[in-house]
């Protein structure tokens, strides 16, 4: 691979006043599926968050296709960079308002509103693929089961095809053949690059890099699924 997305090298992470990680170097090139993985408290979610600044307590640069995230709007960067939350929050209303709500952010709101016709023909078309139906669009938030809200919040990401994605244990409160589901749709309909955090067995095997935490120190592991063959590197300087 050629094409550099990110390119991460940090001097130092912190939450609050603890230090997480020391030198660290890590780049990602576009589509690849990495997961992060490392004992609580390790700096999983704080490393995740750097990604697009949710978590701006780190030293050093990050740079998304050779610019500094500082150096992006806000808004800008988060429509290319979009975050999953492990308990998505879809408000009131349906399926259908909440998957229409992102084009009132000023990001989005440049683009003009979506043509309706294509715009539910593209949620149909993605409810499918995560085993619900168009009846859903009509249905209340409000009632929906955690995996159902869950599915809804990744369709309402990929809607915008994002470039990265950016998952914080969203299988973590789903049943085996929910996370299935989503595992499946997202590796064979997303064609971005995810990176994401996960303890999911279902998930651990699909994964072509693993970052893992610990120490202070990341250790990567860079996996040929072809032939299940892995190898380790220091994620250091």
């Amino acid at each position: 691979m050629t094409d550099l997305q990110l390119s991460i090298r940090i001097d130092s992470l912190a939450y609050r006043d603890r230090l997480l990680l020391g030198p660290t170097a890590l780049d990602v090139h576009p589509g690849e599926k990495i997961l992060i993985v490392g004992p609580t408290g390790s700096g999983k979610t704080s490393l995740l968050h750097t990604l697009n600044l949710t978590n701006p307590g780190y030293s050093g640069h990050i740079l998304f296709h050779g610019k500094d995230l500082r150096d992006y709007k806000p808004e800008e960067l988060r429509a290319r960079v979009m975050e999953v939350m492990q308990e998505p929050h879809l408000d009131e209303g349906s399926v259908e308002s909440a998957l229409l709500l992102p084009w009132n952010y000023r990001i989005h709101a440049l683009l003009g509103k979506p043509d309706l016709g294509a715009f539910r023909e593209e949620a149909v078309r993605l409810l499918e693929s995560f085993a619900l139906d168009a009846s859903y669009l009509d249905k209340d938030c409000g009632k929906l089961s955690g995996g159902e809200k869950q599915r809804v919040a990744l369709i309402r990401a990929m809607q915008f095809r994002p470039e990265v994605l950016l998952l914080d244990e969203i299988s973590s409160a789903l049943d085996q053949n929910t996370s299935g589901i989503i595992s499946d749709c997202l590796f064979n309909h997303y064609p971005g690059t995810i990176v994401a955090i996960s303890h999911d067995p279902l998930w651990q095997s699909r994964w072509n890099r693993i970052w893992r935490l610990e120490n202070g120190s990341v250790t990567e592991q860079r996996r040929d699924l072809a032939s299940s063959v892995s190898t380790d590197t220091e994620g250091g300087h």
